[in-house]
């Protein structure tokens, strides 16, 4: 019989897919927001609710490394902790930034999030979807 228990033996792909389309929503909301001059309220909302999704998001990814012992478990969660920097960054720079600071900011969040995606979390639904298909012993 497996230790993990039966609930958390399969780790849903298509539910982490949905999660990084959210994530990619979410930027794309912020970045039409900032560009068109929307009050800064919306636009720490918008930012607030990336941030709860990101953090929602990379709690599942970094439980599910754990539970199926992912060798890349430590680089996988510096990368993680790096775009939380980033997002911290823009938070202060929507504060104090030009706007060309905060698009170029927004963008670059948005090109590393597709990179990590296309690169960190492929590889990591690799791994997942072979220790998740194999039968409990």
């Amino acid at each position: 019989m497996s230790a993990i228990p039966e609930s958390m033996e399969s780790y849903d792909l298509a539910k982490m897919d949905r999660e990084h389309a959210g994530q990619l929503n979410l930027l794309n909301d912020l970045k039409a927001a900032v560009r068109g001059g929307a009050p800064d309220d919306l636009v720490y909302a918008l930012l607030n609710e990336l941030v709860e999704h990101t953090n929602l998001h990379f709690l599942s990814e970094q439980l599910a490394m754990k539970l199926h012992a992912y060798e890349a478990y430590e680089s996988h969660l510096l990368e993680h902790e790096r775009l939380l920097g980033e997002v911290q960054n823009l938070m202060h720079s929507l504060a104090t930034g030009t706007m060309a600071d905060k698009h170029s900011l927004i963008e670059a969040l948005r090109a590393w999030l597709i990179v990590h995606i296309q690169n960190a979390d492929k590889a990591l639904a690799e791994y997942l979807s072979t220790r998740t298909a194999q039968p409990s012993q």
